[in-house]
């Protein structure tokens, strides 16, 4: 694919995943009956972030899956950790996407049904939030293999690295700060959107 296209995806990508997050409350750490009274007291807003988000990741993922695809060189080890994360990158897409459609899904099950069935739905989904495992792999596996042919001279690879590390430690850890959440998870999609901009920038072989 050229390198325009995967550059435009990433930073398109990358743009609409994150911008969402300041849209409308926060509703991390609420009970799934707390989580559906606020989302509904704002379903319009939930819904327009949610539609943002499922776009934004199709774009993301797929951008960084062809990214991967581009990395395959005379090194082995670093066609291996593309491959690799290529692999769980593509794997994360269609998880995402249900993931972020299920506010929408709640929305509709709790105007019909009541609260109740919404709350169920989302408690159903907590699983899913796992696929943070496969984005942190992921990125990890594509940092090294940047890092390994010193692509855009091994810094955005080393970056990459940093940041998945920093997100597996809020995931595992939990730690007190926000710092490190913030580090990592942030971290990981400016240094796509960045990615995306020298990507995009790339002269054509």
């Amino acid at each position: 694919m050229n390198s325009k296209v995967i550059g435009a995806m990433l930073i398109l990508g990358s743009l609409l995943t994150v911008i969402p997050w300041f849209i409308g409350g926060d509703t991390s750490g609420m009970t799934p009956s707390e989580q559906i009274t606020a989302i509904l007291a704002e379903s319009d807003t939930v819904e327009t972030r949610s539609i943002l988000n499922v776009f934004g990741g199709i774009f993301m993922f797929a951008g960084l899956y062809y990214l991967a695809r581009t990395l395959k060189s005379e090194n082995n080890l670093s066609n291996h950790f593309a491959e690799i994360g290529g692999l769980l990158l593509l794997v994360t897409l269609p998880i995402w996407v249900v993931l972020m459609g299920t506010d929408i899904s709640a929305i509709d099950a709790a105007k019909d049904h009541g609260n109740e069935v919404g709350a169920t739905i989302i408690a159903s989904s907590i699983g899913l939030q796992t696929i943070g495992i496969l984005l942190v792999v992921g990125l990890f596996s594509l940092g090294i293999s940047l890092t390994l042919l010193r692509k855009y001279k091994g810094i955005i690879g080393i970056l990459f690295i940093i940041a998945s590390v920093a997100a597996f430690i809020d995931m595992v850890v939990a730690p007190d700060s926000d710092a490190i959440g913030t580090i990592g998870w942030m971290g990981m999609f400016l240094m796509t959107l960045v990615t995306g901009i020298l990507t995009t920038l790339q002269k054509e072989n």
